[in-house]
């Protein structure tokens, strides 16, 4: 029998959507900074159900989204087929996915910190590799404050990272955004904090 590897499968196996079915808000900024045109390609990274895959889609994008949770890609699927778009949706893992081509558009959100400790520096080379001339990233990644509680839907293979670690990795890029917050989250039922870092970045040349 497979070892499950995160609790999102079980969690994404009611038909109702854990995360909604609304884009984040980041999806308007990214579109600002690379709007749609044809050909225009944005990478997923850990799509969850899609609702933000979806919504690119919709605005114009060629799109292509993976994630760890089965369940969670046969609701991005579904989620696509109801709003009549196409999502090259498919199970992959973040340590050692892979793609075809290069993207304008790469994002995660709640993603990275499954990342090994050993496969982070693959992973930002990776990155580097498959994004387009000025194309754009937008990143975000939990990270460990020694007065925050770990928080109570903490998954099986999350890791946190430490304060600034994110921006270290992307430091030749430009930086649209860089940002560090604290904010409460009741995903799971439970009220709780966080502390993440963000990244907007663009490769030059």
């Amino acid at each position: 029998m497979e070892r499950v590897r995160t609790n999102y499968e079980k969690r994404y196996a009611s038909e109702e959507y854990y995360w909604g079915t609304e884009p984040a808000d980041f999806c308007e900024r990214l579109i600002s900074l690379r709007p749609p045109n044809p050909g225009t390609r944005v990478l997923d990274i850990g799509c969850g159900e899609g609702k933000d895959a979806v919504y690119m889609a919709q605005r114009g994008y060629e799109v292509s989204a993976f994630d760890l949770a089965q369940n969670g890609i046969a609701k991005t699927r579904r989620l696509a087929a109801q709003r009549g778009v196409e999502v090259n949706a498919w199970v992959d893992d973040i340590n050692d996915f892979h793609v075809e081509g290069a993207f304008d558009i790469l994002y995660s959100t709640g993603t990275i910190q499954y990342l090994f400790e050993e496969n982070k520096r693959a992973f930002f080379e990776k990155l580097a590799r498959i994004t387009k001339p000025n194309g754009i990233v937008y990143l975000n990644v939990f990270v460990e404050k020694p007065f925050l509680a770990l928080p109570p839907d903490w998954d099986i293979e999350e890791k946190m990272w430490k304060p600034g670690e994110l921006f270290a990795h992307l430091g030749d890029w430009k930086f649209h955004a860089i940002d560090e917050i604290i904010f409460e989250d009741d995903s799971g039922g439970t009220p709780h904090f966080h502390c993440m870092d963000t990244i907007l970045c663009e490769k030059i040349g």
